[in-house]
């Protein structure tokens, strides 16, 4: 029997050993299967985490431009309610509070809830980040003898105009952290609430919402004052 007799009759060793390899999947270097499934789990719980991150990220965003949204209408309106309050000045001599219980005692008694315009900021359904609110027809009274005539008929925020005599400071208490001293003139201040649910400050007094953000303008500046903006 020639050697190439035998070759064909046992097989060369190189070719058993790739038939072998063919048979086992290709090697020594397959994955065990649980080794694997593991792996993947780890990337899966990965993404998830990711995702998380990113949706968290997303929704505070969203919400800052909510804010920014609605704090633009107050910007707005308190800039508005100024300018009618010193043109009332001009032909009256003296400021009138706009409210909407039409109190007009000066200086004004107090930042009641229920005197704010359109509704009070403590009522359950003001949310100003999604949910506006029809301005009363017919318009208040506090507005209409100002002159005011809002451009929208529904509002996000809703507002509160005190005023006092020279030299009797304001009886309120947003009202009192608008002066190191009582002014020594006629004097108003106009308030906004926006219940965007920020962090509470400690700077809202009783009786108001402690998670609402609060801007205010004076008689003498137009320059905005933010009360509890949440940070």
């Amino acid at each position: 029997m020639d050697s190439q007799s035998v070759s064909l009759r046992w097989g060369a060793p190189g070719l058993i050993a790739r038939r072998h390899n063919a048979a086992t999947g290709g090697g020594t270097n397959r994955q065990p299967c649980g080794r694997t499934q593991g792996t993947t789990l780890i990337e899966l719980m990965i993404v998830i985490v990711i995702l998380g991150v990113l949706a968290a990220i997303a929704t505070i965003g969203y919400k800052r431009y909510v804010a920014r949204a609605r704090l633009s209408e107050a910007d707005a309106m308190l800039a508005e309610l100024a300018a009618k309050e010193q043109l009332y000045f001009m032909d009256m001599g003296a400021y009138v509070p706009a409210r909407l219980d039409d109190n007009l005692t000066q200086p004004s008694p107090d930042e009641a809830a229920t005197a704010f315009i359109p509704v009070s900021p403590t009522a359950p359904g003001f949310e100003s980040a999604r949910t506006p609110q029809n301005i009363p027809n017919p318009q208040p009274s506090g507005w209409s003898r100002i002159g005011l005539r809002p451009r929208w008929n529904q509002l996000y925020c809703t507002y509160l105009v005190n005023a006092g005599p020279a030299s009797q400071g304001s009886q309120a208490g947003i009202g009192q952290q608008l002066w190191t001293t009582t002014p020594s003139v006629p004097w108003f201040y106009a308030l906004a609430a926006c219940n965007l649910n920020t962090a509470n400050d400690g700077s809202i007094p009783a009786g108001l919402p402690a998670n609402a953000t609060f801007l205010a303008v004076t008689h003498d500046s137009p320059a905005l004052i933010t009360i509890n903006d949440g940070n």
